[in-house]
């Protein structure tokens, strides 16, 4: 829409903001399309060009300082866009993203989503305890010392500790994965 500025640097400015914009709400849809149309008509009103009034860089400039990076009035729509897909299809990335863009909007879905965001460390966590059972399996395991405490994961192994389960720990560990993360993602689901 740069046909309502004169001036070539007022041009450049308008489409670089909007460029940005324009890549950032690809995940959004056709609520992005219509987040990007008010964000434009605000800034024109703002600028006094609906009402036929020139504007200059400057004013372009300091207003779209006072709207802001388009990143961060994008962050909170990003989050729930990519948290709703990810509940939706269970898809580990989509996920990742939306915790990702939640924990960085800040706001008061901060502490919710560095919850779930730490639910889903514990399942990489068991998967990864999993993966490594074969490559270390003196050391991977769940394991009772002599003194009767127990002990589950990587562990520095003596000779009088016993382990538990064996090579039942790989399907145990994965199925607790597969458990927290159908029941995280439904807690997703049900939070948004």
């Amino acid at each position: 829409m740069t046909q309502h500025f004169d001036d070539p640097a007022t041009c450049q400015m308008w489409d670089c903001y909007f460029a940005e914009l324009d890549q950032l709400i690809v995940p959004l849809g056709e609520d992005g399309r219509e987040l990007r149309d008010d964000l434009e008509q605000h800034l024109l009103e703002g600028l006094g060009l609906a009402a036929g009034r020139a504007s200059t860089p400057v004013q372009l400039r300091d207003a779209l300082a006072k709207l802001g990076r388009p990143i961060d009035i994008l962050r909170p729509a990003l989050a729930e866009s990519y948290l709703s897909q990810g509940a939706q299809n269970f898809n580990p990335v989509t996920i990742s993203k939306g915790l990702f863009h939640t924990l960085l909007a800040g706001g008061s879905r901060v502490l919710a989503g560095f919850a779930f965001a730490i639910g889903y460390l514990f399942i990489a966590i068991f998967v990864a305890i999993a993966i490594a059972k074969p490559f270390w399996d003196e050391h991977v395991g769940v394991f009772r010392y002599p003194d009767g405490t127990m002990a589950a994961g990587f562990v520095a192994r003596s000779a009088a500790d016993e382990e538990l389960l064996g090579w039942w720990f790989i399907p145990v560990a994965l199925t607790l994965a597969a458990l927290i993360y159908i029941l995280l993602t439904k807690g997703l689901r049900r939070l948004l």
